[in-house]
C-alpha cells in the first residue's frame, strides 16, 4: 500500500455518496432523498468539496440515507480520522476484510475474505435467497481491462487489518481476480483501533470473543 495525497472527512462523504449514487441499488433511495431536499444531482456527481455548503448539504444527505454520524451504518463511527488517499497491491489483499455484519459474515464463511467470499460466489449457492454471482460479472468487467471507482477502508496504525467501509461487491469481485488487484485507489481512513471496535469489530475479533 502506497499513501498518495492527504484527505478530509468531506471529501470521503462526497466520494462515498458518489460511489453509492453508482450502485444499482442504492441510486433510488439517494435520489429520493435529493427530491425531498430539492436538490440536484449534480451535488454528488460534480461537488465541489471547497465549497461548505455543499459539504453541509451532502452531510445532510448521507445522514438521511445511511445514518451519518449517529446511526445505522454509522451508529459510533469513530469521531477522529485521518484521510488518505492510497493505492493498493495484490499483496495487500490478504489484510482486507468485510465490515462485520451477518451477510458478509456468512459470505466469507465468517473469516471476512473477499478470497473466501469468491470461493462462495463460485459453489454457486445462494446466501438469504438471492443469488450470489453478481461478481462474477465484475470480475469479468476487470478481466475486460476496465477498472473500479475507489473504495473507501479503515484502519488503525498497526495496519493489520483494512475493513472495508464502501466497496463489499467491488472486493468481491476482486477476490475472483486477484491477479488485478493492483494500483487500486483506495480512500483510507486511520484512527484508534478501539473506535473501530466500538463501531465494528474486525471480524477475526468477533470470531475470536463469541467462541
Amino acid at each position: 500500500m502506497r499513501k498518495i495525497k492527504s484527505s478530509n472527512e468531506n471529501e470521503m462523504v462526497h466520494e462515498f455518496l458518489k460511489m453509492e449514487f453508482n450502485s444499482d441499488h442504492r441510486r433510488e433511495s439517494i435520489e429520493s432523498i435529493l427530491k425531498e431536499m430539492q436538490i440536484s444531482k449534480d451535488i454528488i456527481i460534480n461537488g465541489n468539496i471547497i465549497s461548505e455548503q455543499e459539504n453541509t448539504l451532502r452531510a445532510e444527505i448521507l445522514r438521511r440515507f445511511r445514518g451519518w454520524r449517529d446511526s445505522k451504518l454509522f451508529g459510533n463511527f469513530p469521531l477522529s480520522i485521518e484521510w488518505v488517499w492510497t493505492e493498493f497491491d495484490r499483496e495487500d489483499i490478504l489484510k482486507i476484510v468485510y465490515m462485520d455484519i451477518h451477510y458478509w459474515n456468512e459470505f466469507s464463511y465468517f473469516t471476512g475474505s473477499p478470497l473466501e467470499a469468491a470461493k462462495y460466489v463460485l459453489s454457486g449457492k445462494p446466501l438469504y435467497d438471492k443469488p450470489t454471482d453478481g461478481a462474477i460479472k465484475g470480475a469479468q468487467w476487470l478481466i475486460e481491462g476496465n477498472r473500479f471507482p475507489p473504495m473507501i477502508f479503515l484502519t488503525d496504525k498497526s495496519e493489520e487489518r483494512y475493513i472495508v467501509l464502501e466497496g463489499h461487491n467491488r472486493m468481491t469481485a476482486y477476490g475472483l481476480v486477484p491477479v488485478l488487484f493492483q494500483n487500486v485507489s483506495v480512500l483510507l481512513g486511520y484512527c484508534e483501533r478501539r473506535g473501530i471496535s466500538q463501531w465494528r469489530h474486525f471480524p477475526g475479533e468477533i470470531l475470536r470473543t463469541s467462541k
